[in-house]
């Protein structure tokens, strides 16, 4: 089940800025939404607390660690069994090659962000991880040429009810 939280308006200015820079200092955080600098660290730890601050990680461009080639493969199943899916998530999770993963709706079951250093290491996983498991029917490889928008940023709107 669920868990339903409610966010204020300040909780979501506060989301709104640590997604721009999540390594802004609670003093300047505080100041810039209105509130102390230990009332805003209540609140940080709180959202963090109850999930909605998920992790703070930093945004790596891949290329400069000899990734220079990004795919998304979208794959489609054999069968949908909860076991089936389950294990293909375990085994997309463990490869460091998968960026982001998603369960999807449509003519495909999953789509899967994966990087490369070359096409040949990128047919050598995509052997291990696709053409050689019998729970998998088909696979498809999008190579990507460009990516426009990197920032992650979840759009802060009103709230839902």
């Amino acid at each position: 089940m669920t868990q339903h939280i409610v966010l204020d308006q300040v909780d979501r200015r506060i989301l709104e800025q640590i997604q721009i820079d999540a390594r802004i200092p609670v003093p300047v955080l505080a100041e810039r939404v209105g509130l102390s600098a230990p009332a805003c660290y209540r609140r940080i730890r709180h959202l963090r607390e109850n999930g909605t601050i998920q992790r703070e990680v930093a945004v790596v461009a891949p290329r400069t660690l000899g990734w220079p080639l990004s795919m998304i493969v979208l794959v489609t199943l054999e069968r949908e069994g909860s076991r089936t899916i389950h294990e293909l998530l375990r085994k997309l999770e463990a490869e460091p090659q998968v960026i982001e993963g998603w369960q999807i709706t449509g003519e495909y079951d999953f789509a899967v962000k994966i990087v490369a250093r070359d096409m040949e290491s990128y047919d050598n996983l995509a052997h291990r991880l696709f053409a050689s498991d019998e729970r998998v029917r088909t696979f498809v490889t999008l190579v990507v040429i460009r990516s426009t928008k990197k920032s992650g940023f979840i759009p802060i709107g009103k709230e839902v009810s």
